[in-house]
């Protein structure tokens, strides 16, 4: 049965946390009710002490649990994830299950536990609130806003002393975001051979990471640790008494992407539904649990600023710092997406390149949001998308959102007046034009009736659009508005070397000149002698006309 409170007794045997009776007070700031006091004179919260709640229907995953166990053989144990990732769930389990090789002390921070004399007066009374017993003369901070570095002396050199090691477990971190607190941290941490320290947080702290990874004195559960399996999830709907297929047990793992907090309340809206198996085909999130919770946990915790800034880039698959400042009307997108990235706020890079994306359920609920709140707006942040996509030279993605904001006549023209033919009536697509252009009007003036025309997959248009090629001349012909053969048109492209080649995959990634030589390990004047040899052998003179003219004649 899980325990909501865990004692630690350091006893040689190193076992597990045991149920205790009700601690005694340390005898220094006490209130008149014998109460501990921080040294703001408020009296401490006893419920930070307890080890959350295990519900019923938590999935125990061994293969987490034995992670922590062999990273509580070291010092420095880190749980970084989003909100309602399950890293508080995770350590809760293994504090009060026979998993736990040491006793642990539990302590949830908050956010007035920030001044470092209130956060290590909460610490000192979880370790004898958890019965780790510290002598009486270590006393206590006597300040709410610094530390003595004498007391963290006094303290490192009795926990030092204990006979057994012994787990601390902080629980919201990212609350105490001080570096005056990390900085403690890390100076008892380096001092105490027994302690084994474990930390939840959002966020990375601001330890020395990169130390004690070098040290290998670091075990870190990720967001990517954290992600349910499809096993796991099957597992989770079981524990939720609902009998549910691997097709359904598969489509919510994948839309989900494994967030824990998603796939719960998702089983919990099953259990109320008639039909489970068709609202997990839906997972109609701006009418869930889901949605709520990351606006109230996610969205709602953002400054007004970030809020606006997620909002509008929610019509996006991908965003690029520069496309967030088009949409915003701003400067500073690369430091709020930066910000976001770290906070693991559903928002995670595209490997080494400025672009980065969102959780697919946090994009739904944020376009949810955006078509409730300022519906008119979203055509106009499309038609915006349009116009930076295509100057990128992505025209693909420049036409996707050219056809969401019903700009047709754009998107026509993007096809006619781009050259964007050559890389679109090949393959797969050729279906999706037929797709995109669906819900174009008939009556569009203009192009319409030769897109009609390609969309019907009317004999003779291969022969009239331009054949694009590399090395040699070609000849072909670019159809009119009105959809007869336009002039011929001979296309010359000297051959690219392969350096090119590499330095035009990073440009067309949106990479500045610095970032380029950095990703090839080259100098920043090699990568501008590249860019120009490209711009003349293309016929160009800015980097999206290269990548733009390098996607048409499928050098990219």
């Amino acid at each position: 049965m899980p325990r909501t409170t865990a004692s630690a007794t350091p006893d040689g045997g190193g076992g597990a946390p045991r149920t205790a009776p009700a601690p005694t007070s340390h005898t220094s700031g006490l209130g008149t009710t014998g109460s501990p006091l921080a040294p703001t004179g408020d009296p401490l919260l006893a419920a930070k002490f307890s080890v959350p709640a295990v519900p019923g229907t938590f999935v125990r995953r061994k293969r987490l649990l034995d992670r922590l166990t062999e990273g509580t053989a070291g010092p420095l144990t880190l749980i970084t994830g989003p909100a309602g990732a399950g890293k508080t769930m995770l350590a809760a389990s293994w504090a009060v299950g026979a998993t736990a090789p040491h006793p642990v002390v539990w302590l949830t921070l908050e956010n007035d536990d920030s001044a470092p004399g209130v956060f290590w007066t909460y610490v000192l009374e979880a370790f004898r609130h958890h019965r780790v017993t510290l002598p009486d003369d270590i006393g206590s901070p006597a300040r709410a806003d610094s530390v003595d570095h004498s007391w963290l002396v006094r303290l490192a050199s009795a926990l030092a002393r204990l006979p057994a090691p012994v787990v601390l477990v902080l629980d919201g971190l990212d609350r105490v975001p001080g570096r005056d607190v990390a900085s403690g941290l890390d100076f008892v941490l380096n001092h105490v051979g027994q302690l084994r320290l474990v930390l939840i947080s959002r966020i990375d702290p601001l330890l020395p990471l990169h130390r004690y990874r070098a040290d290998d004195r670091i075990c870190e559960i990720r967001c990517a640790d954290l992600a349910f399996t499809r096993h796991e999830t099957a597992t989770l709907l079981r524990r939720h008494g609902l009998a549910s297929s691997a097709e359904t047990v598969d489509a919510l793992t994948r839309r989900s992407e494994g967030w824990a907090a998603g796939l719960r309340l998702c089983a919990l809206a099953m259990q109320r539904a008639d039909d489970p198996t068709g609202f997990a085909r839906s997972f109609a999130l701006s009418q869930s649990a889901v949605a709520d919770y990351l606006l109230a946990e996610v969205v709602e915790a953002q400054p007004a600023a970030t809020q606006d800034l997620l909002m509008r880039t929610s019509i996006l698959n991908r965003v690029h710092p520069q496309l967030a400042n088009a949409l915003t009307g701003r400067e500073d997108a690369a430091a709020i997406l930066a910000d976001l990235t770290r906070a693991n706020a559903f928002v995670e890079p595209l490997g080494d390149t400025p672009w980065c994306r969102f959780h697919p359920l946090f994009t739904e609920v944020l376009n949810a949001h955006l078509h409730s709140r300022r519906p008119s707006l979203e055509p106009q942040l499309h038609r915006l998308a349009a116009r930076w996509f295509a100057d990128a030279g992505l025209m693909n993605e420049a036409m996707e959102h050219a056809a969401a904001a019903g700009d047709w006549e754009y998107a026509a023209t993007l096809i006619l007046d781009r050259l964007a033919l050559g890389g679109l009536l090949t393959g797969p697509d050729t279906h999706r034009l037929e797709r995109l252009f669906a819900d174009m009007p008939a009556d569009l003036p203009g192009a319409a009736p030769w897109l009609r025309q390609l969309l019907d997959h009317r004999p003779g248009l291969a022969g009239d659009r331009p054949r694009l090629t590399e090395r040699t001349a070609s000849v072909g012909r670019l159809p009119t508005p009105d959809g007869g053969p336009g002039p011929a048109r001979e296309i010359l492209v000297e051959s690219l070397s392969d350096r090119e080649r590499d330095v035009l995959r990073q440009a067309a990634q949106m990479m500045s000149t610095e970032e380029i030589a950095g990703a090839l390990y080259v100098s920043v004047n090699t990568v501008k002698t590249h860019l120009s040899s490209i711009y003349r052998k293309l016929s160009v003179s800015r980097r999206s006309d290269a990548v733009r003219r390098a996607r048409e004649l499928h050098l990219l």
